[in-house]
């Protein structure tokens, strides 16, 4: 049995060990003050110890000439450039929206009028003696054969409202649009249904009903809310492209910058030619960097 004393190589604090007569031997030991993990090796009367301690080597030092990496001038610019064309999309795209939700308050009073045709019948026949209001305005008409009225209104928006004996009262918003004032389909020589050509089909009655809409009401209402929605998310997509955080999601707000119809033809031009160059760059989103 021998008693040995050994000093800790992480903290120098003294220790002891007592071995059992081994010449040659490893072992395993804790250092009784800093709790390091100890290695110790005995070769015949030669002692050594050795921590387990995992040394993390110092950092090397960098030199004072080495340029920190930057991605190559050309590709900013080229980001810039492709971010620019997305934004100038979108941009366009939110002046479409406004012009799509301000159509309705647009002055139409210079306009010419134009040749409305109100039909008006019920499930089984044309009706004959009807009113017709124009936003609460009694219209003078001329009734032609078929349940034809022919009315002369400017374009615009309008809350028609017919009314006839022994049925209920029928009401329909509808947007006018701007358009020659005498449009016919030469077929039939009638005009066209929900542009200058509006059917109320009574049904028989007390009370009141709401006939649907014409496609410009829901246009004016729904699509201003897209485009907006739209050009936002070309927005988001532009200032993805000037970072060059991602490619999928440059592609993306490219993608609707085009949707928005900025200008309706200008806009979805410069949204295209962003996607074409997102695609022919591709690889300066690859050298994109965060400092």
């Amino acid at each position: 049995m021998e008693k040995i004393e050994f000093e800790c190589p992480d903290c120098g604090e003294k220790n002891k060990i007592i071995l059992m007569g081994h010449d040659r031997a490893k072992f395993d030991k804790k250092c009784q003050n800093c709790k390091a993990d100890l290695e110790i090796l005995k070769n015949n009367d030669e002692i050594s110890v050795e921590s387990k301690k995992i040394v993390v080597g110092k950092k090397t030092a960098v030199p004072p000439d080495y340029k920190k990496y930057k991605p190559e001038e050309s590709n900013e610019k080229t980001a810039v450039f492709i971010a620019i064309l997305i934004l100038t999309s979108s941009l366009m795209g939110i002046s479409t929206g406004w012009s799509l939700s301000n159509a309705f308050d647009i002055d139409y009073s210079d306009y010419e009028k134009i040749n409305l045709e109100i039909v008006v019948l019920n499930n089984t026949a044309n009706l004959e003696n009807v009113t017709i209001y124009f936003n609460n305005e009694e219209m003078n008409y001329t009734y032609n054969e078929n349940g034809i009225y022919n009315i002369l209104a400017t374009p615009g928006k309008y809350t028609v409202k017919v009314t006839s004996p022994g049925h209920k009262n029928a009401t329909m918003i509808f947007f006018v649009p701007p358009q020659d004032s005498n449009l016919r389909l030469p077929e039939t020589n009638e005009g066209i249904e929900g542009i200058n050509r509006f059917t109320f089909l009574m049904k028989e009655g007390n009370g009141d009903i709401t006939l649907e809409e014409n496609i410009y009401i829901k246009v004016f209402t729904w699509c201003p809310i897209l485009v907006y929605l739209f050009s936002l998310i070309g927005i988001w997509g532009s200032f993805i492209t000037y970072k060059r955080q991602s490619y999928k999601n440059a592609q993306i707000g490219a993608f609707f910058s085009v949707m928005a119809m900025g200008f309706l033809v200008v806009g979805p031009i410069l949204g295209i030619m962003a996607l074409y160059y997102l695609k022919k760059h591709k690889k300066i989103f690859t050298a994109s960097f965060k400092n």
